[in-house]
């Protein structure tokens, strides 16, 4: 990489790590392109040129997020996967670590939502991806012949997209003091009890 190519990708980086500082500390609404410059140590019009506008820099973070979770890798094995609670613990490892790893940025998208039409729009889609996810989680049950009789396909992505999305995860660790890890194992196993027939555990 050339040394200009080189220096613009860490004044970028330098700009998406100040904002994210930022977004945490304060919220979207309250913080100002100026601001953000500042903190990073640039000029405004260097922080247009490098990243854009506030919405563009905030969906810039949020190109980061599955990369940070692993996400291609944890859906791999996921839809790869024979035993039942195994495919139930993949999908709850997938969502556990978009929470721990970028949770920051979820929200910051969430307060961007309230007072940005577009940043809603990224948000509702968001939520969309998140039940895409819990249906094809749920896809892969039915598929290995696992889901609790009388359990419709469409009542499982519902349980499995409400227990392991991002407010659950920071209710538990946030209100309650839980780990990451105790969220984990309690959802795999409470989402094994209502989601699997009984005789799967003894597949």
């Amino acid at each position: 990489m050339r040394r200009r190519d080189r220096q613009a990708a860490e004044t970028r980086r330098d700009i998406l790590d100040a904002a994210l500082r930022l977004f945490a500390e304060r919220g979207y609404a309250r913080t100002s392109i100026a601001e953000i410059a500042t903190e990073a140590g640039v000029a405004v019009p260097t922080l247009y040129t490098s990243v854009g506008t506030k919405p563009a820099l905030l969906r810039q973070l949020l190109d980061t997020v599955d990369e940070k979770a692993g996400v291609a890798e944890l859906a791999r094995r996921l839809h790869a996967e024979t035993n039942p609670a195994t495919v139930i613990e993949l999908d709850v490892q997938i969502s556990r670590q978009i929470v721990e790893n970028s949770g920051d940025i979820i929200r910051a998208l969430a307060s961007a939502a309230v007072v940005e039409a577009e940043m809603a729009e990224t948000y509702a889609a968001g939520n969309a991806r998140h039940r895409a996810g819990a249906k094809s989680t749920v896809d892969r049950l039915v598929q290995l012949k696992a889901l609790r009789p009388g359990l419709a396909p469409a009542d499982a992505t519902a349980i499995v997209a409400a227990m392991t999305s991002a407010m659950v995860y920071e209710t538990l660790t946030g209100d309650f003091g839980w780990s990451f890890d105790q969220c984990g194992r309690w959802l795999t196993t409470t989402l094994c009890a209502q989601l699997l027939a009984p005789d799967v555990g003894a597949r």
